[in-house]
Order: C-alpha cells, then sequence, then structure tokens
C-alpha cells in the first residue's frame, strides 16, 4: 500500500465528513433532529480504520530489531586459561616436559574439597583440541596420563585436573589442581573472565590447598632414577 502524506490523510478526512454536512444541510425542516451518537460512531470508526492503515504504512518501512545473540559458550578456552596459570604458577626451571590433564569427573578425589558441586560435563574432541591449542605455548599435553612418565622420574612432569565449569554470571569459576614433583601439590578454585576478548584467570575463590610431602621430601611413588639432593 502506498504510504499516505499528511496532506492526503487530511483530504480523505475532509471529503469524508463533507459528505455527511451535505446531508445534514438537505433534511426537511420537520424532520426531527437526529441524534449526533451514530454519526460521532461512525467516524471514530473510519478514525480508526486510517490509523491502523497508517501505522501498518509505517510499521513496513520499520524491520524488527534482530534479537538478541547469545553468546557462544568457549570451554576449551576457559579450561585452558586455568591450565596456563597453574602450570606456569609451579613451573620449574627448565619447564614442563608434558602435562598430564584430566578433565571433569575423571579423578575428582584431587579437586578442592570446598569446590561448588556441579554436574560433571565431559570434555569434548573439539574441546580438548582447543585446550592443547591454548597450553601449547607452555608445555604439551598428555590426556589421562597415556605414556606420560611419571613426576618422580626426572620432576618435569605435572599432572592437572580441572572441574566442571561453573557460570556465575559475570563470571566463570573452574576447581583445578597440580601434582607435581613427587608428591606436591595445589588445590584452587579459579575465578575466570574473559578480559578484551580473552578468557583469564583474575582471582581465586576461597584460600587455595596445599599438599606439602611429610618432611618437606616428596614420597616416592616408585624408585627414582634420579632422586632429588638431600632426600
Amino acid at each position: 500500500m502506498a504510504k499516505l502524506t499528511d496532506e492526503e490523510l487530511g483530504d480523505l478526512l475532509r471529503e469524508t465528513f463533507a459528505d455527511r454536512e451535505t446531508l445534514a444541510d438537505h433534511l426537511p425542516e420537520a424532520t426531527k433532529r437526529r441524534n449526533p451518537g451514530p454519526v460521532l460512531l461512525a467516524a471514530a470508526a473510519i478514525l480508526a480504520v486510517l490509523a491502523g492503515v497508517l501505522y501498518g504504512v509505517h510499521r513496513a518501512d520499520r524491520p524488527d530489531p534482530a534479537p538478541p545473540v547469545a553468546t557462544a559458550p568457549e570451554p576449551g578456552d576457559i579450561w585452558g586459561a586455568a591450565i596456563v596459570t597453574i602450570a606456569r604458577k609451579f613451573a620449574p626451571a627448565g619447564g614442563w616436559q608434558s602435562i598430564e590433564v584430566y578433565g571433569p569427573g575423571d579423578r575428582p578425589q584431587s579437586l578442592p574439597p570446598k569446590a561448588t558441586p556441579t554436574p560433571v560435563v565431559k570434555m569434548t574432541a573439539q574441546d580438548r583440541k582447543r585446550i592443547e591449542q591454548v597450553v601449547a605455548p607452555v608445555a604439551p599435553i598428555v590426556w589421562d596420563g597415556r605414556d606420560s612418565g611419571n613426576s618422580c622420574d626426572g620432576r618435569r612432569v605435572a599432572t592437572v585436573t580441572v572441574g566442571s565449569i561453573v557460570d556465575k554470571g559475570d563470571h566463570q569459576e573452574v576447581a583445578v589442581s597440580i601434582f607435581y614433583d613427587c608428591g606436591r601439590g595445589w588445590l584452587p578454585n579459579y575465578r575466570i573472565e574473559k578480559v578484551d576478548g580473552v578468557w583469564k584467570v583474575t582471582g581465586t575463590i576461597g584460600y587455595p590447598e596445599g599438599v606439602e610431602p611429610v618432611g618437606g621430601c616428596p614420597t616416592p611413588l616408585r624408585t627414582s632414577a634420579s632422586p632429588r639432593p638431600g632426600c
């Protein structure tokens, strides 16, 4: 339908009511004066129809706003940020030879006991691929401890376990642990936020728990070819 201008709309209203005025002028004098109610109702109905047409014309010119786009989840980046942060914190002088990584539900006993309990969400193949990319600058990843050796053999292998991602609205939380040097460990609950488009650990929830072998020396899990000096 063509869009009506204000001038065209005014002409249409004048023509409509002009017919009513003409009929009123030609009524016989003896005719009883009519109730103006029906005329007013008819005029109101015409105005309502015209207003609807005009609204529809203007509405057609304005497309509906696009629905908000939900932010796609990025679990691989979030888990990767947690692994990178804890691995760098305890990296030996020569760096890590490799990092054993376990996902949610694989080793729940190694996570902080006060971490928020959540349904276990297993890592997908896509999640693992993304984690490998994020952690690559720190060390290569070995999944589920396959062919990684042991942290008592040279002490350059870390074992990291991450829990499920807990969505807190303005940030994410991930329980994580690292065990290294044949017995030492650290179990924090990380606060992770997106900063400048990149997921980063921005804090620790609560007080992390540490694991220190009795006497300050690692408890051997098996015979080590290179025992720690002084132990």
